[in-house]
């Protein structure tokens, strides 16, 4: 195999401002602008620093491939809370992303994005490629069996606006997870015309391995999908 000469990539902190807000979103920016782009999306209740998105910059950096990690929330003043945070306000933020790094100069840009990541809600599609790790679903939080489950599994606390649950590994969700998804990832994916790579973990289940496959069902552009065997959600 030829060896790849890469470039000693830097690292800078970002802030992407949120349209009509006081917010921005926190990157961190690996590389500069004049490579091709990747920006790294955490899951629901992950951030820039998340193992996974630092070695995958690591890795794309050894690559030549310039990445972008972000933050949609954190404890900084200007900052938003993960309380006011649901997948359309994640798509809506990674076209805000694409939109800033494009006035910086980048040429090429994919968006990977873990579980929750909304890419599929992006109104703009202003990105060049999608990579989908482990992607979660958002259809069916109106059928019977969820609302029974949320009822049972969750308590409502109306200060943090949010559901809270002490079952298992234990949960914090955003009223917008449940609320505000409509119409669904499998309607919202058959509007999306980006080539997308799905990459789904073998151990994460026969669930997550067919929200994956409904995602090459119905995405409207190429799309090819990889089952990595033995790995867990994390990809640890």
């Amino acid at each position: 195999m030829e060896k790849i000469h890469a470039k000693t990539l830097t690292e800078s902190e970002v802030q992407i401002p949120i349209p009509d807000s006081k917010l921005a979103i926190h990157g961190i920016l690996r590389g500069d602008y004049s490579l091709p782009l990747a920006v790294l999306a955490p899951g629901l209740g992950g951030w820039e620093n998340d193992l996974q998105l630092f070695n995958a910059s690591r890795f794309l950096g050894q690559h030549n491939i310039a990445t972008l990690r972000v933050s949609f929330y954190g404890d900084e003043e200007y900052q938003r809370n993960i309380g006011d945070f649901g997948v359309k306000t994640n798509a809506a933020d990674i076209d805000t992303i694409i939109d800033f790094v494009k006035k910086q100069g980048a040429q090429w840009t994919c968006v990977i994005g873990h579980s929750y990541s909304g890419m599929a809600y992006s109104l703009k599609q202003a990105f060049d490629t999608a990579i989908l790790w482990d992607p979660s679903h958002t259809d069916g939080y109106d059928e019977p069996e969820s609302k029974e489950n949320l009822k049972n599994d969750f308590i409502y606390i109306k200060k943090l606006d949010s559901y809270v649950s002490a079952a298992g590994p234990g949960y914090v969700l955003s009223r917008q997870v449940f609320e505000d998804y409509d119409p669904g990832s499998t309607e919202m994916a058959k509007n999306f015309n980006i080539d997308t790579l799905v990459i789904n973990a073998d151990n994460s289940g026969e669930t997550m391995k067919r929200f994956g496959q409904d995602y090459v069902n119905n995405i409207t552009a190429k799309t090819e999908h990889i089952i990595i065997p033995n790995a867990s959600h994390p990809f640890v």
